[in-house]
């Protein structure tokens, strides 16, 4: 009877594969910069947690702020964006699993113009100041443990951005995590956005964590756009569970 009883109960306890040390089951504050004319800091709210039969859902609320002068005005933005994700992966070994993930983002942003004599100018833009966005992703990749305590995963992203018109593209992405004995978390993650308006976009981020203890750390972050060219930069304190 305990033997059925545990074969039942295998795949939903069953976690995707991770090097051993991580865990990505969180939630997570953080605060970020920016050297890009239109975004100054950025706060946000993110949580993960894995679930039986190699589920997991994730959630991130972001609020966007930004101030910058053109000839003859002051505008300032507001953005608010929130992204909900649900992943399961497939084991293929005890080493490699493929990953999957549906994801929905909702953006919106509320600009503010004024002159230089004080009247405002938030009439001028074809939106009324106020635009939204919504994302569609569906994602397909591959994870492995190429040591016990590193992981590397490939993953592409097809994305559908919808505003006034449809817009597609896909996003190749590849990252690799290492955690030390030290309890040093470290990440590299480069990403290819493809021909978005006919232009190519790339993201790299380099990020570290460190454990003060089982169930608290603290990090940072850097992430470099290119095209257009412009630089974050974020610190977080992460709740473990």
């Amino acid at each position: 009877m305990k033997k059925l009883l545990l074969i039942f109960l295998i795949p939903f306890l069953s976690t995707p594969l991770l090097a051993e040390g991580f865990n990505d089951n969180y939630f997570q504050v953080g605060y970020s910069t920016s050297n890009y004319k239109f975004t100054d800091t950025m706060t946000s709210v993110s949580g993960s947690a894995e679930f039986g039969n190699n589920y997991s859902i994730s959630g991130e609320y972001f609020y966007e702020k930004g101030d910058w002068n053109d000839p003859g005005e002051y505008e300032t933005s507001k953005k608010k964006r929130t992204i909900f994700k649900v992943a399961k992966s497939f084991p293929l070994s005890d080493k490699t699993d493929i990953t999957t993930s549906l994801s929905y983002e909702d953006s919106v942003n509320k600009q503010v113009c004024t002159n230089t004599d004080g009247s405002d100018c938030t009439s001028s833009y074809s939106d009324g100041g106020t635009s939204k966005l919504k994302y569609s992703n569906v994602s397909l990749g591959i994870k492995n443990l190429i040591s016990a305590n590193s992981e590397v995963h490939i993953e592409n992203t097809w994305t559908r951005l919808k505003s006034t018109t449809d817009i597609h593209y896909y996003t190749t992405s590849v990252e690799l995590r290492n955690i030390s004995e030290s309890k040093l978390q470290s990440s590299f993650k480069y990403s290819l956005t493809n021909k978005v308006n006919n232009v190519r976009t790339s993201q790299l981020e380099l990020g570290l964590i460190k454990h003060i203890n089982e169930n608290f750390a603290i990090g940072g972050r850097v992430l470099s756009h290119k095209n257009a060219d412009w630089t974050e930069y974020g610190i977080f304190v992460r709740r473990s569970f």
